[in-house]
């Protein structure tokens, strides 16, 4: 019970460490995703500042077009009347100026001055030669201060409303006109916000605790904007992206933990459950046809066990026998094989002298004569013959070439039959076959599978064929599903035999005698002959 307790106690410390690590993880997240999005808020609402900077950039460049010359018409009554057109046309215009020289003589909003007025210096000249004079009192309307940018003989106030009518709450703007050489700017529109030129310039971005600010500049005027959002904002929208992101992480946080303590549960309890499962004889084994291609006619079959866990999933056999292996019990496992398969198939192979079984075995059941031993009980028990036993062994068998061969050598003596399991996939090589004088290989699924198609390894399985029979060897070709893979084999011009979902699936051992019955009848009119014990 106190063992149950602290087991207890430990997964739900694990859940409530993934619960807490997922919601801190969300947290944080959030709070990134609030600071990515206002800054996404704010670039949108600086290209929009540049954009209307581009389109009054677009606007002054007509009204320079059209006005700045010198001729009898300067200043003239029809000079005058056409610039009133072009202010009254253009959204980013409030009045328009011709200069001569440092004097503005007329404008369309204040007529012909009685006596030029003289310009103050420009606070800023930019690279383009626009003039930026700043907010100067304007004579048209007395008591009102615009800002005024001139080029060459032209000047023009700005609409005072250009920029402001883009006014976002939380959010800040500042449009300046800058000198980029001389690291100069010069604020015409929105709010003063304290940067350094060179910043702008750089259209850096800089994240304080009581606001964010970026800076971005056009590239077709000399006007950059300086955009800026409060901290409290970025919060305020912020919420529902903390909220959704922390309850979000504190669910995948708790998921995560969930499998964590099922692997490491199952982990645990696998290997126990597999020890009892042998010893309760809770495994099944299949057994699936194994066809002389020429003839279709069955020789033999292959052993495969299966085992479903508790819960009733079945585990792979690839896990399970890794396990067994991992944990030492392989012999166990291996015992347990044999001796069902031969009890259950004893009777077909004893009646069918010609027909063959195979079995697989692990790296470890070849040292030692354990195996050796048990191969020649169970078939002396059940009066099967060893010759029709083939011991199926994986190429990472081989690995041992010494302890292999020996293992071999042994079982031969006997009159057991060796086969390479999965060949192609693992260490062994067709130069040391014949040192290890196995009967037969099997060639892996995966060559199989691109028989026929223009896949690199499909030129490989011709040239297994051809060195395996060169060396004298029998072929099985694991894994033929379809009739395409059975004419590209037979046109190999080799004899071979075959294994797969073509001729037949993995049956239960009175299900097999029933097959190699209906198989015979089918092919060849009647069953094959029986010794009857």
């Amino acid at each position: 019970m106190a063992s149950a307790g602290r087991k207890s106690l430990r997964i739900a410390g694990i859940l409530l460490l993934g619960l807490a690590l997922g919601a801190v993880c969300g947290f944080f997240a959030g709070i990134y995703a609030s600071i990515q999005a206002a800054e996404f808020v704010l670039r949108d609402y600086s290209h929009q500042m540049i954009r209307r900077a581009d389109d009054a950039t677009t606007q002054f460049e007509t009204i320079l077009h059209a006005f700045d010359h010198v001729g009898p018409d300067f200043c003239s009554d029809a000079e005058l009347a056409s610039m009133r057109v072009f202010m009254f046309r253009s959204s980013a215009v409030k009045d328009i100026g011709r200069m001569r020289g440092p004097l503005l003589v007329c404008s369309a909003g204040a007529g012909r001055l009685p006596t030029p007025l003289p310009m103050h210096a420009p606070l800023l000249v930019s690279t383009r030669g626009t003039s930026v004079y700043g907010k100067l009192p304007l004579y048209f309307a007395p008591g009102q201060r615009g800002v005024v940018v001139s080029i060459r003989s032209v000047d023009i106030v700005l609409a005072p409303f250009l920029f402001s009518s883009l006014s976002r709450d939380g959010l800040d703007f500042m449009v300046v006109m800058v000198n980029a050489p001389k690291r100069q700017m010069v604020r015409i529109a929105g709010t003063d916000i304290p940067v350094d030129p060179a910043w702008v310039l750089a259209q850096g971005h800089l994240r304080t605790q009581q606001s964010l600010i970026l800076a971005r500049c056009s590239t077709v005027n000399s006007v950059c904007v300086v955009a800026r959002e409060s901290s409290q904002l970025v919060r305020t929208h912020g919420k529902y992206l903390i909220t959704t992101l922390t309850i979000t992480g504190a669910i995948l946080g708790l998921i995560i933990s969930l499998a964590v303590v099922f692997a490491l549960t199952l982990r645990r309890s696998m290997p126990q459950q597999l020890r009892r499962a042998i010893r309760r004889d809770k495994l099944t084994l299949v057994y699936q046809p194994i066809v002389d291609l020429d003839s279709e006619r069955c020789v033999g079959f292959e052993t495969l066990v299966r085992w479903r866990d508790r819960d009733g999933i079945p585990i792979a056999p690839s896990i399970f026998v890794a396990i067994a292996e991992e944990r030492g019990f392989i012999h166990e496992l291996t015992h347990w094989v044999v001796r069902h398969a031969f009890e259950e198939m004893g009777d077909l192979l004893h009646a069918h002298p010609d027909l063959q079984l195979s079995l697989n075995v692990a790296p470890s059941d070849l040292t030692g004569s354990l195996l050796l031993d048990r191969l020649d009980l169970y078939a002396a028990l059940e009066g099967i013959q060893a010759g029709q036993i083939a011991l199926e062994i994986t190429e990472r068998s081989t690995a041992d070439l010494a302890t292999a061969s020996r293992a071999i050598h042994e079982l031969h003596e006997r009159g057991y039959k060796i086969h390479i399991d999965d060949f192609g996939t693992g260490f062994s090589s067709l130069s040391y076959l014949h040192e290890l004088t196995v009967d037969a290989i099997k060639i892996d699924r995966s060559f199989t599978r691109t028989a026929g198609t223009d896949s690199v390894t499909a030129t490989i399985l011709p040239q297994i064929l051809f060195i395996a029979h060169s060396l004298g060897l029998h072929v099985i070709v694991e894994g033929v599903e379809n009739d395409a893979q059975v004419e590209f084999l037979r046109t190999r011009g080799h004899a071979m035999r075959v294994q797969g979902w073509r001729f037949g699936r993995p049956l239960p051992a009175h299900l097999a005698v029933r097959y190699l019955d209906q198989q015979d009848q089918q092919y060849f009119g009647a069953p094959r002959p029986r010794l009857v014990r």
